[in-house]
């Protein structure tokens, strides 16, 4: 089958031929119809998650397909149903693992980074656990659910608590995340969304999905949030962009008791002092989501609660997908189309 690999000391992928992987156990194959192509590839690619690779590795870790073939020891599967694949795959008996949080299992893997991912033909899944079933949904329309949807729909609901009546949310970063972190913020809280981003494009996406106002980030982005939360500051604010700028944007507008939800791997960070946040303002980190939080997602879509839009690449042209989104022209989501 195709793959797209990253091998030791290269910055770029190298398509290749390579073995189907046969499945044992409770190990799933699935025939991918769509993996995400996501800003933490670019970074990668740019040596900044050296430290986590396994090397050489077929890469993508925002997965949807058809099952293709199961271990015999799996079930309540069939041959042809079409899943959403988490983006963490724990050990399944640590205390992180056992209270459904997979995602922070200190020994798990990560499609496309320890294990083989979704750039390729097919994926070799390690347990039926980390396949959620859409249902009659359209697998490469919800490709995004597993790291897009899942991350955002996390971050809200790690918000959610500080959103009481007359709250205020404001999202950092409009792209692929930040139009379901607004999706999911009007589906679950009833606050006022405030979507920040350097291009007016993704702002006119925003409005469209629900968000209350549109802010284009720079030096009057601080008066602007300001003025449009009546001097409060924001109750809480969830950054999908994490440079420097971005947190510095989130510290001068946190409000008292507010919190920063940082999801943005850029890389960048904030100076944390007793007078660098409003009084008893807090920072958090958010990482990925449940198992649960993806069943939450799939369901959402199937009531039609949310939208995502994608442009597809084929697996040869998964150069041309990284440079598009390298060079800001992807308003949503690529996707690959093995």
């Amino acid at each position: 089958m195709l793959a797209a690999r990253l091998h030791p000391g290269e910055r770029s992928l190298r398509l290749e031929d390579v073995p189907v992987p046969e499945q044992v156990g409770d190990q799933v194959l699935v025939r991918v119809v769509g993996a995400g192509v996501c800003h933490s590839d670019l970074h990668v690619l740019d040596g900044l998650f050296d430290d986590a690779m396994r090397l050489p590795v077929t890469m993508g870790h925002e997965i949807a397909g058809r099952v293709e073939a199961m271990g015999p020891e799996v079930r309540e599967l069939e041959a042809g149903e079409a899943v959403a694949v988490m983006v963490g795959w724990g050990c399944g008996h640590c205390e992180w693992c056992v209270s459904g949080h997979e995602q922070l299992c200190p020994s798990g893997d990560e499609a496309g980074a320890t294990k083989d991912g979704g750039f390729a033909e097919y994926v070799l899944v390690p347990h039926r656990r980390h396949l959620v079933p859409l249902g009659s949904l359209d697998p490469l329309e919800a490709t995004p659910f597993g790291c897009a949807a899942l991350c955002s729909y996390a971050a809200v609901k790690r918000v959610r608590p500080h959103l009481a009546g007359g709250s205020t949310l404001v999202v950092v970063g409009a792209g692929g995340l930040g139009q379901y972190g607004i999706q999911f913020a009007r589906a679950l809280t009833g606050a006022t969304v405030i979507a920040v981003d350097v291009r007016a494009g993704r702002l006119a996406r925003a409005l469209e999905l629900g968000a209350d106002h549109g802010v284009v980030a720079g030096p009057g982005a601080t008066d602007e949030i300001r003025e449009l939360s009546a001097g409060r500051g924001a109750d809480a604010v969830v950054d999908f962009v994490g440079t420097d700028d971005s947190l510095a944007l989130a510290a001068r507008v946190v409000g008292r008791r507010g919190l920063v939800a940082l999801l943005g791997l850029a890389g960048g960070s904030v100076p944390f002092g007793f007078f660098a946040l409003a009084p008893e303002a807090s920072l958090t980190t958010v990482v990925a989501g449940t198992v649960l939080d993806l069943q939450e997602v799939v369901r959402l879509a199937q009531a039609g609660r949310i939208a995502g839009g994608i442009d597809t690449y084929a697996l040869g042209r998964i150069g041309d997908a990284l440079a598009d989104l390298r060079a800001g022209r992807v308003e949503g989501r690529a996707v690959v189309t093995p």
